[in-house]
């Protein structure tokens, strides 16, 4: 069980506390279970800083947990390692720190995870330098890890590299400022994921296929660039790598889910200026080919949030535990308050039980700043959950990592259970 000091409990009357404080990681289905520990704490200056957070559970059992390792602060420009640790009894204590890659001053960014199934080898993609989609892979569940190994040219197109950036008059006016490390004409093209973002279909014809998701910008007509989120798959577990479909302007940070009928829903953030500040909602598609192509993005109007990533992940499947069921997680919130001005709290997690074409209004992680999350099925059907947060009255949603295990009795109080999975029933 967890220690009783790295455990914390949102408000709860005093009877279900008890019960929570009852409960054993190997807890039966039909008991509510929610443990959390701070896992990555806020640091001195937050001088290194612990942001866009990855979780995957290897094939051996270990829990990892994947972090940008901001060396120079919150930015999203500096010296940026990639660091992970490692829980081997399902988050109840974890290990010290590990270094995946340092690129010494350079930036290591959008940290996108997954396994093949077939082998339990472990990929992780990430943009190197914020310019070029490179990869390491792990066959011995992450201690060792080989790469960096750039697979740029193979998933990406020519003019995408052309794009120019911003004008003389636009650049930051501070010569020793983060801006000052890049080359004139520089603009971010690009992105992965973040977090458990590689998807392995598991039958239909694609069967096998490794699918990521991505994002670029283009420039739709007199230098303005937009957002476009597009895929890229392997059909020979990844010796080869090609560029998929784009999923559609304004698309943007995103994440895929195989659904039951075999296709591929994307999940991303929406990055349209007439939606905002006040009327976003995330994004999705469908690709009935495995990511060669996507229908055109639609609003998921149930999913309230500021600009923001947010993770979508299989839960179960109908012909295995009754009930088809999606989870999905973001800060659900409007984009400002005053207390609140960067928009992102409340982090909540959302079911589906119709593939995705409505959501509950879900169970809040935790009510205050709070921003980029992921999440993972462990094989005892609980979920691990990794996020972003600060401390209640502060503004500061990147301030430190925690880590949360729930199971579904938690999630829905005790409205459904895996328990009762096997008989029908209508969704709560």
């Amino acid at each position: 069980m967890f220690p009783r000091r790295q455990l914390h409990f949102p408000s709860l009357s005093g009877s279900v506390l008890c019960a929570l404080l009852a409960v054993s990681p190997f807890a039966s289905a039909a008991e509510p279970l929610f443990q959390t520990v701070c896992l990555f704490p806020v640091t001195p200056d937050n001088k290194p800083n612990y942001r866009i957070p990855a979780i995957l559970q290897a094939q051996n059992g270990d829990l990892l947990v994947f972090a940008e390792k901001r060396n120079d602060g919150p930015g999203d420009i500096g010296n940026h390692d990639i660091v992970l640790k490692r829980s081997s009894d399902k988050g109840g204590t974890w290990g010290a720190e590990q270094m995946i890659f340092d690129d010494e001053k350079g930036v290591s960014t959008d940290i996108t995870v997954g396994m093949d199934h077939s082998n339990g080898k472990l990929w992780l993609f990430f943009l190197r330098d914020k310019k070029k989609f490179v990869h390491f892979t792990s066959t011995d569940h992450g201690r060792t890890w080989q790469g960096p190994v750039s697979i740029h040219e193979q998933v990406t197109k020519p003019e995408w590299d052309a794009l120019k950036g911003k004008s003389d008059a636009e650049e930051p006016a501070n010569p020793k400022g983060r801006m000052a490390m890049w080359e004139k004409d520089w603009v971010q093209r690009y992105g992965c994921g973040p977090g458990n973002g590689m998807v392995q279909l598991s039958k239909g014809p694609k069967a096998g296929r490794l699918v990521v998701s991505a994002r670029h910008r283009e420039d739709i007509g007199k230098g303005r660039l937009r957002s476009f989120a597009h895929s890229f798959y392997s059909d020979d577990h990844g010796a080869t790598w090609k560029l998929g479909g784009n999923i559609g302007m304004h698309t943007s940070e995103c994440q895929l889910v195989e659904l039951a009928d075999c296709s591929l829903m994307v999940m991303s953030r929406n990055e349209s200026s007439t939606d905002a500040p006040d009327n976003i909602r995330h994004l999705t598609a469908i690709s009935k080919d495995g990511g060669e192509t996507w229908t055109a993005p639609k609003r998921a109007e149930e999913l309230i949030s500021p600009r923001c990533h947010g993770p979508v992940e299989r839960f179960t499947l109908a012909e295995k535990q009754g009930k088809n069921r999606l989870l999905f997680s973001s800060p659900a919130s409007p984009y400002r308050q005053p207390e609140h001005p960067y928009g992102r709290y409340n982090l909540t997690v959302r079911l589906s039980y119709d593939e995705g074409a409505t959501w509950t209004a879900g169970k809040t992680i935790w009510p205050h700043p709070s921003s980029y999350s992921d999440m993972v099925v462990l094989d005892d059907m609980t979920v691990g959950f990794i996020y972003e947060r600060g401390p209640k009255g502060s503004t500061h949603y990147w301030d430190e990592l925690h880590f949360v295990r729930f199971n579904l009795e938690w999630l829905t109080d005790g409205r459904d259970s895996l328990g009762a999975s096997a008989i029908p029933a209508s969704s709560p």
